[in-house]
């Protein structure tokens, strides 16, 4: 069995902006010569992720994305279900995606979001694209939802923050899970955004650290003291999952040539 490359999965977890460190994770996999089998993302892994299944040059998407501001990605409405409409997202990812589907990405893709009418988790594996991810983003409070026949779709880090489970679903053997902690802590709470990632946080934190011991590997980029709400570290964002992944290299290359478990 040694010596057979497993088939792999990626779990991109949620992050808000500090999510850029899965860029520079997947650059260093890809001048490695590793590349998934499977991915599954949530909120801002569900951004990067489809960007990578549809094969878009990874260091385009870096340069890019060290000289965005928040005043390209805000369209702010009249606060009836979010502060933000979530239209500037869509067109810039519509710049790279086009109207591609799930079926026509080089790489299978899941994207989680969830249903707050129901409760339940949400898993997008066909259709178009960009509208799975902009319901992905969705951070209750701060995007409006995506509404869907009776669902009301919003950020899928409520059931799935680090999919891990839902990529093993889709036939991985072996899952490395790209976690961002959930937890900030700011000296000050300056606005809206920042306190609803903050709750989001607190919330979270457990049920996270419980989820992850369903992956093989996890790995965490240390950007736990960057703003989540903020472009102004995006540069250090991405630095910081390079360094991830070159730092645990040797476990990579060490977990894809090794016997795939029995599941029952």
């Amino acid at each position: 069995m040694t010596g057979k490359k497993r088939k792999l999965g990626l779990a991109l977890g949620a992050g808000a902006l500090r999510g850029l460190c899965h860029l520079g994770f997947l650059q260093v996999l890809k001048d490695e010569g590793i590349t998934a089998d499977y991915v599954a993302g949530t909120s801002i892994g569900a951004v990067i992720g489809s960007l990578y299944a549809a094969g878009i040059d990874l260091k385009t998407l870096a340069d890019i994305a060290k000289h965005l501001r928040l005043r390209h990605l805000v369209d702010p409405v009249f606060p009836r279900q979010g502060l933000l409409q979530g239209k500037n997202i869509m067109e810039i990812l519509q710049l790279f995606l086009r109207d591609i589907t799930f079926a026509e990405l080089q790489i299978p893709l899941a994207v989680v979001a969830t249903d707050l009418a129901s409760g339940r988790e949400v898993v997008f594996r066909e259709g178009p694209v960009v509208e799975a991810v902009r319901a992905s983003i969705s951070i209750p409070g701060i995007f409006t939802p995506l509404r869907q026949g009776r669902q009301v779709l919003v950020d899928g880090a409520l059931v799935n923050r680090v999919p891990i489970s839902t990529v093993r679903a889709m036939g991985a053997e072996k899952v490395i899970a790209v976690s961002i902690n959930p937890s900030f802590c700011p000296d000050r709470l300056n606005n809206v955004a920042e306190i609803i990632l903050q709750s989001f946080a607190l919330l979270q934190t457990q049920v996270v650290a419980d989820k992850l011991q369903e992956a093989d590997l996890v790995i965490e980029p240390r950007v736990g003291d960057i703003n989540p709400a903020s472009l102004d570290d995006a540069e250090r964002c991405i630095e910081e999952g390079a360094e991830a992944a070159r730092r645990f290299l040797p476990q990579i290359k060490a977990l894809l040539n090794s016997p795939a478990p029995q599941r029952w």
